[in-house]
This record gives C-alpha cells, sequence and structure tokens, in this order.
C-alpha cells in the first residue's frame, strides 16, 4: 500500500510539470513546404500529446497525413516546444492529369500511396495572442505505388483555441 501512494505522488508530481507543455488546446492553420502544405489541425489529447492532422493540397494531388506528436518544453518554457511523433499517410495523385486508352475503356491515370511519416520540430505560442508557429522536418516512406524515401520540411502557422 506504501508503494501505491508513493507511485501515485510521482506521478503527480510528473504530471504537474507535464501540464506545462501545452500552451494551446487546439490549432488551426497552414503548413507552408515540402509535398503536404495546406491545411495543418492539431489537437492535445493530453497534456504532452497531440494528434495532428494534415490535408496536403498539391497539383493534381492531395495528401492525407495523421500524425501522434509529443511535445518536450525547452528551457522549461511552457510556450517554446520541442516535438518528435509518428504517423501515416494516404495520397492521391493524377499522375498525367488526362485520360487514357486501356482494354476499350477510358480511365483516368491516377496513383495512390500509403506510407509511414516521422516528425521531428520546434513549436512557439505566443502569449499575447492566439497565434502559434513552428518549423518542422518530416521524413516519410511510401510503401506503395511509387516506393521510397522522401525528407521535407515546413513551416507552420496556426490560430490557436
Amino acid at each position: 500500500m506504501k508503494a501505491f501512494f508513493w507511485t501515485l505522488f510521482i506521478c503527480s508530481c510528473f504530471s504537474t510539470i507535464v501540464l506545462r507543455a501545452q500552451p494551446f488546446r487546439t490549432g488551426l492553420g497552414i503548413r507552408a513546404g515540402g509535398l503536404a502544405s495546406g491545411i495543418t489541425l492539431k489537437h492535445f489529447a493530453t497534456s504532452s500529446t497531440a494528434l495532428e492532422g494534415i490535408l496536403g493540397l498539391g497539383y493534381r494531388s492531395f495528401i492525407i497525413t495523421g500524425l501522434i506528436e509529443k511535445h518536450v518544453p525547452i528551457n522549461n518554457s511552457s510556450n517554446f516546444l520541442f516535438e518528435y511523433g509518428a504517423g501515416a499517410h494516404v495520397g492521391f495523385f493524377n499522375d498525367n492529369g488526362g485520360y487514357y486508352y486501356h482494354r476499350n475503356n477510358y480511365a483516368y491515370n491516377a496513383t495512390t500511396v500509403v506510407g509511414i511519416d516521422g516528425i521531428l520540430g520546434i513549436e512557439y505560442k505566443f502569449k499575447q495572442i492566439p497565434l502559434n508557429i513552428g518549423m518542422d522536418f518530416k521524413p516519410f516512406v511510401d510503401l506503395f505505388s511509387g516506393g521510397g524515401l522522401y525528407f521535407e520540411g515546413a513551416f507552420n502557422f496556426r490560430y490557436t483555441f
């Protein structure tokens, strides 16, 4: 029983420290740079863990990415965070943007890719205004329909609420 209370006490202390890692609850904005440039939505599920969805919009393509991210304060600041995480994506590309003739039928030349993603980055939440900015490095691997390892970086600008 004594061990239970010590464990509870240590977990309480840790959760108090970790609570400082969340400078906002939800952020919606844009991600600029790389293949997954587009709309980003980040929501903190816990005090230090966030779920991020990215809808990457490109020329005749779009990619949907889901990430689970861990956030750690930099220099004990609740507004300046280091983030790391992983997730997955599915992408839809219209290769030539046109129809082709195949076996007496017209078909649209398109490719679908599925893959896994990683993310490393830093973020800053302004205290006086509802704005979060960040930059990240997001390597990803396409597992099907194309294969390959890719690297991209981007800047993020989110309205927080």
